[in-house]
């Protein structure tokens, strides 16, 4: 294969992994809230709050991302095996990149990429309307590097909202209202168990 088309079939690759991460955040918002729940009550918006999650919606939702990253990696494999080394570099520099997009858009480091990079990257900043408790900012932005994914399903709200950003977290959140111990491991399984309890009963 050309340079060309395996360049193609890297950024496809790129584009699945993306698209898994996105439908993971999307499922924790809409059939695991009770879990996913822990990580939005925070009020401020810190460095720590990227690995604010319980063990058990880390567990759940490997189940949906593992599938689809396999296959993004499958794909992009096949460019390293012709022996595409640019490419196992610029995957490198996306796994990075991701992680670096993550602590700083839960840091209180505002950053904004201007256009035309916004276009394509998920300015970190952004992340903050994913926070906001401003109702319409709820559900929006679930993407991690790239914003195609809140663009094609309509969920993508640009720098220009920020100012819209009154605080953040869930107001009355109860997580916010127990000890740590007990919010981490005992309150995401009473929740999980109360929420199917009231689905089988009705």
């Amino acid at each position: 294969a050309n340079n060309f088309t395996l360049f193609i079939v890297f950024i496809i690759g790129l584009l699945i992994f993306e698209l898994g991460e996105y439908i993971s955040h999307r499922i924790s918002h809409s059939y695991l809230w009770e879990l996913h729940e822990f990580h939005h009550s925070a009020t401020e918006m810190t460095i720590l709050n990227e690995k604010r999650g319980g063990l058990l919606e880390g567990a759940i939702t490997s189940f949906f991302k593992l599938p689809i990253a396999i296959l993004a990696v499958l794909i992009i494999n096949q460019s390293i095996e012709q022996g595409q080394w640019i490419i196992y570099i610029l995957w490198t520099i996306f796994g990075i990149a991701g992680e670096c997009f993550g602590y700083i858009g839960h840091s209180s480091l505002r950053l904004s990429f201007p256009k035309p990079i916004s276009y394509i990257f998920l300015s970190p900043s952004l992340h903050w309307i994913h926070h906001s408790n401003n109702p319409k900012h709820f559900n929006k932005n679930f993407g991690r590097v790239l914003c195609i994914w809140d663009q094609v399903f309509g969920t993508y709200l640009d720098e220009s909202n920020l100012k819209e950003i009154k605080g953040f977290g869930i107001e009355n959140s109860d997580y916010n209202k127990h000890n740590p111990f007990y919010c981490y491991y005992i309150l995401p399984f009473k929740k999980l168990y109360k929420k199917f309890k009231l689905q089988f009963t009705l």
